[in-house]
């Protein structure tokens, strides 16, 4: 991800990459050919943060790093953009919300959705009460099954080649483990399992779609159903459901769930999800959303759609109770949009959509997932103070 963010950033022509961290020789040396020997390469990101021609760094770390970097990437005087989820334990929210609004720095969590143009249209249709009161929001992931087998490290992954002390950071010391290096999301110590990687992305579109900051209780099940051969020690099959409070736009709950061991549905709730309102559906995707609706609509009661930057692309009426509405073509897409964004706050000094305190409720969210299902029962969550009841 650390390579697609910053190929993504430099297409914008809005920053030039002048230094690149990584632990592992092999990805450094990839990175001298794909960028040049002119970069400044380390293995060591204080020396990155140390450099006073930075403006700003990306952090595409294992999860567990996430928020210690972060902090001190502030403190140095950088500004953030930060993979999701920003946290790997819930607790460690309130200082980075605290750090960045000492120091000032743009922090921007790297849930791209956020800034698609489709995010973008749900959320002034929601506004508008076009599919009226919101009751119920789902979302699935889904990916074929795995052969299962011994995992074989390449070669050159070695305790020679990979600094593994810096990897494991606060994580529990054992040995070298190639397998745990490279699939670390597979690892409870490093990532946050299922609803961190994945279920992230739709509460963090959730929230900016329905102006919330959370949910009020959270439940969630599943297990390890395919994966027994010892490559992880998370599930491969997670149910989560989130109970949101009406703040104007419904009282509703997001059901999100993922199968690792599922390769016919093709599904993948960040860039489509559902929304089902009293009045009719949106099915939201970053370039397109479909409404359907139980009464005819007219076109000209999607007139808000207008007033999202760039406006609307094709209208396609498909019945009088069914609209295909699409990102206009000169949108780039919101991995592209994001940075822009990114961007634009660092050189304006303005507000942005995706900032620091956005980013731990929504990941905060994914972790209280993964509390439930390790203490099976439901878990009360105050938004506000980011507690648990």
């Amino acid at each position: 991800m650390g390579v697609s963010d910053t190929r993504t950033a430099l297409s914008t022509q809005k920053a030039k990459l002048v230094a690149f961290c990584d632990l592992y020789d092999t990805r450094i040396e990839n990175a001298r050919k794909r960028w040049g020997n002119e970069i400044f390469i380390s293995k060591d990101y204080n020396d990155i943060l140390s450099l006073k021609n930075i403006d700003a760094v990306i952090i595409a770390t294992p999860d567990h790093w996430h928020q210690k970097i972060a902090i001190e990437a502030m403190n140095s005087g950088k500004h953030v953009y930060c993979e999701k989820p920003v946290i790997h334990k819930i607790e460690e929210g309130e200082k980075l919300i605290n750090t960045q609004r000492r120091t000032g720095k743009v922090f921007e969590v790297g849930s791209q959705g956020m800034s698609s143009w489709g995010n973008k249209a749900a959320r002034e249709l929601i506004k508008n009460g076009v599919i009226g009161k919101v009751n119920v929001i789902e979302g699935q992931f889904s990916g074929a099954p795995g052969v299962l087998r011994p995992f074989v490290a390449p070669e050159e992954a070695s305790e020679e080649s990979i600094w593994w002390d810096r990897f494991l950071g606060n994580a529990p010391k054992r040995p070298f483990d190639a397998q745990r290096f490279l699939a670390w999301r597979n690892w409870r110590d490093y990532g946050t399992t299922i609803a961190g990687d994945l279920f992230v992305h739709v509460i963090a579109s959730v929230h900016y779609i329905m102006d919330t900051i959370g949910p009020e209780k959270v439940y969630s099940t599943g297990g390890m159903r395919y994966y027994k051969n010892g490559s992880r020690d998370t599930p491969d099959v997670m149910l989560g459901h989130m109970d949101y409070p009406d703040n104007g736009y419904g009282e509703f709950t997001l059901s999100l769930s993922a199968n690792y061991v599922d390769g016919i549905s093709k599904k993948w709730g960040s860039t489509d999800f559902k929304i089902i309102g009293e009045k009719g559906t949106l099915d939201v995707r970053w370039d397109q959303v479909i409404l359907k609706t139980l009464k005819e609509i007219d076109a000209k009661e999607l007139s808000m759609l207008d007033n999202i930057s760039d406006g609307i692309g094709e209208k396609i009426v498909v019945n009088r109770n069914e609209y295909q509405l699409n990102a206009p073509k000169t949108d780039k897409g919101a991995h592209y949009n994001h940075f822009v964004n990114l961007f634009h706050a660092i050189h304006t000094d303005t507000p942005i959509a995706a900032d620091v305190a956005f980013g731990v409720r929504a990941s905060a969210v994914a972790l209280l997932c993964n509390k439930s299902y390790e203490q099976n029962k439901a878990i009360g969550w105050n938004s506000k103070t980011l507690k648990v009841k």
